[in-house]
């Protein structure tokens, strides 16, 4: 029986006798499994089929070896991929190469068949954890998207992320914090689809009983991504990109530096939205009158003058001209997982529903 993930195979990469043995007795576990010799070849495997963990004979052809480690833990399509080194005890230097550019693992040859197996059913259930997970945390980008349309212009969700990110970039954040920013602002309205339609397309001024229900979208918006641990960097951003630096924002009222750097960011280019792209029953208004605004909320003390300054220019330098207009196909066959989620969201308002923490 296999334990691959989604039928992914092993893969086997090396011309040495163990090699050859790994994948055959891999095969006679009833794990699928592939082998190329080279490790030229193995990049075309993986983009064609995939694999669930790569088994590679460090010893043989080294640098190929020790550079495929590198390729695969720097392509963002396989650097989740465990990675098995098989090699001499003798060649330490080897081993250290192989560690360095990235596997997980070592196993001396000739192996020990018992050892090998386990090597292999827990790496392929660590990436099947892993797969489970970005599918996931796709699934609740690709139903925000959807939903985006109750509340928003089409394409909303997209601008978002490209704006935080590129005003992330431009203040040097790194990798992780850009990663993060990117689906922190893409999912920041989720808790929105909480909301009643009644409420969020009603024309005019909202009762205060009816404003208090739409700030309840980042709690509830908080409380949906909670349940996926790959949308924990997030968090903060969903949950505290209303708050304000003097405290008046919600839901937590957070002062000053207790506001994180990511939800700041995304606040600056939620407002920017809002102002350029429009809303129900208020037109858009021009990228100037947007910073306008959004300068006169540093002199009341609710943003921070070097970030709107650093997002005044992105906008005045019109780097941000390509993002608009984007407008994502959403993929069919998620209409209803959309209802499902909804009826998700209403339980968390309704307190009946708790997310694993």
């Amino acid at each position: 029986m296999s334990e691959s993930p989604a039928g992914l195979p092993a893969l086997v990469v090396g011309e040495s006798s163990e090699a050859t043995a790994v994948q055959r007795f891999l095969d006679r576990e009833g794990l699928p499994c592939t082998h190329v010799a080279a490790a030229a070849a193995a990049s075309g495997v993986l983009e064609t089929t995939g694999a669930s963990v790569i088994v590679i004979d460090v010893d043989e052809a080294h640098g190929d070896a020790v550079d495929l480690c590198r390729q695969v833990k720097r392509d963002s399509a396989t650097r989740l991929v465990p990675i098995v080194l098989l090699s001499d005890d003798r060649r330490k230097d080897h081993r250290l190469a192989g560690i360095e550019a990235g596997a997980e693992a070592v196993l001396a040859k000739p192996f020990d068949p018992d050892e090998l197996l386990a090597r292999v059913r827990v790496a392929s259930r660590v990436s099947q954890y892993t797969s489970d997970l970005d599918s996931a945390a796709s699934i609740i980008m690709t139903v925000t998207a959807m939903i985006e349309a109750r509340e928003s212009s089409p394409g909303h969700c997209y601008r978002m992320a490209n704006y935080a990110t590129a005003l992330g970039r431009a203040i040097h954040l790194s990798a992780a914090d850009l990663k993060a920013l990117y689906r922190g602002a893409f999912l920041h309205d989720i808790g929105m689809l909480s909301i009643p339609d009644g409420i969020l397309h009603k024309g005019g001024r909202l009762e205060p009983e009816e404003y208090e229900v739409i700030k309840s979208h980042p709690v509830i918006g908080d409380a949906l991504c909670a349940n996926l641990r790959t949308l924990a960097p997030v968090r903060p951003i969903v949950r505290h990109h209303h708050e304000r630096l003097d405290g008046s924002g919600y839901p937590d009222r957070l002062k000053g530096d207790a506001v994180p750097l990511l939800a700041q960011i995304v606040s600056i280019v939620d407002l920017f939205e809002a102002i350029t792209m429009g809303r129900e029953y208020v037109a858009p208004r021009s990228a100037a009158d947007a910073i306008t605004v959004l300068r006169h909320e540093t002199t009341m003390g609710w943003r921070q003058p070097e970030l709107v300054e650093a997002f005044a220019t992105l906008v005045q330098s019109g780097a941000l001209e390509k993002y608009r207009g984007v407008v994502a196909e959403t993929p069919a066959g998620v209409s209803e997982l959309a209802a499902d989620l909804s009826h998700v969201a209403a339980s968390v308002e309704a307190g009946v529903w708790a997310p694993h923490q």
